[in-house]
């Protein structure tokens, strides 16, 4: 009897009996409470957030109970030697000695949370002079500085390229209008704008209309009328144009992410470079019109949109598709042309033709 009390009361009294099992906290994966946790933590026992090679994000710190702390919240903790606060001493240091005082062309530096360490990158065309003047200066600071050389110099990409601004032949002249920015399997890229704006040889080299900035060339895809259609594609030539996947119209920027043939009745947008009409409507998805030259385009998209001369090649989307190139319109020379017009019509290449005959994507 007594063996039997002594057991139970041993069982009553056993943690594991009175002590329901904590839950685990979920997987910390947002990485903006990521580094809410850190700075809770403070700068002078965390060292930073980063993603490892696996992908999964990870909160450093600089001792075993900071560790503790960021695993109880369901993180991922590796204990580091140097803190934030040690490295942006570091990087203050190089700022006020270099950057601020005699800057050094063709290098730059900043914190690294997936090494702990300030890297600094020394480019192209740096000199051997300026080379030692910064390698002395982070030599005192050991581990907590890896240094790299890095080919090619630091260069500005002010020159942006986006569906609806104006491009121009300047051989022509020839004033039209971006359509899309496009790629291939390879990453190489296009940007895609009517045929009839790139219909002779003067105007393969086409260029920004702001600035006069050089894009690239038509390549051999293009065609106005040989087969019922409307399109040409000029490759990007000049690597410091920044080519993004987007169309401006109106002041304002939309994203495009994907293509596709349009549906009948949908609220659509065009952009140009002269005019832009945010309001309309797909009349018909596929068409057949003629020219007053007597040439017929067919498979064509029709809207209700105005255009004006300068907007040919201008895109045609909705949401964030793409779906047509700005071929021809109704539209009177010189009529008022905005989001408030909706008796005129516009005719459009569908854009989707182009991209399957080619193997290329917006983005």
């Amino acid at each position: 009897m007594a063996i039997a009390i002594c057991g139970l009361f041993a069982t009553l009294t056993s943690p594991m009996a009175n002590a329901a099992t904590a839950p685990l906290p979920a997987s910390l994966t947002d990485p903006a409470r990521a580094r809410a946790l850190a700075a809770e933590v403070g700068p002078d026992r965390t060292g930073g957030v980063y993603y490892d090679t696996a992908g999964q994000l990870v909160v450093a710190v600089t001792d075993e109970a900071a560790a503790r702390t960021v695993r109880a919240e369901g993180g991922t903790a590796e204990v580091v030697e140097h803190s934030t606060a040690d490295l942006n001493s570091v990087r203050t240091a190089l700022d006020e000695r270099i950057a601020e005082t005699d800057a050094i062309p063709n290098t730059s530096w900043g914190i690294d949370p997936s090494t702990n360490q300030v890297t600094v990158e020394i480019f192209d065309g740096v000199s051997a002079a300026d080379q030692k003047r910064l390698t002395d200066l982070v030599a005192g600071y050991g581990d907590k500085v890896r240094v790299e050389k890095v080919p090619g110099g630091i260069k500005e990409t002010a020159y942006e390229s986006l569906g609806g601004i104006g491009i121009v032949a300047p051989y022509g002249p020839t004033n039209c209008t971006l359509g899309f920015n496009v790629r291939n399997s390879a990453g190489k890229r296009y940007f895609i704008t009517a045929g009839h704006c790139a219909s002779t040889s003067q105007e393969v080299p086409w260029h920004r209309e702001a600035g006069g900035i050089y894009l690239g060339n038509r390549t051999e895809w293009w065609d106005f009328g040989e087969v019922d259609k409307d399109y040409a594609v000029i490759e990007y030539l000049n690597d410091n144009v920044a080519a993004y996947g987007a169309v401006r119209a109106a002041g304002a920027t939309f994203e495009i992410t994907d293509s596709r043939y349009p549906q009948d009745g949908e609220s659509v947008k065009r952009a140009g470079a002269v005019s832009s009409d945010l309001v309309g409507q797909v009349i018909n998805p596929s068409v057949t019109f003629t020219f007053p030259s007597g040439k017929v385009m067919k498979n064509m998209i029709e809207t209700s949109h105005c255009a004006l001369p300068g907007d040919s090649g201008g895109p045609l989307w909705a949401g964030t598709d793409a779906l047509g190139i700005t071929s021809a319109t109704n539209t009177p020379k010189g009529a008022s042309c905005n989001s408030a017009q909706g008796q005129y019509r516009t005719f459009f290449q569908p854009v989707q033709w182009v991209l399957a005959r080619y193997g290329l994507s917006v983005y």
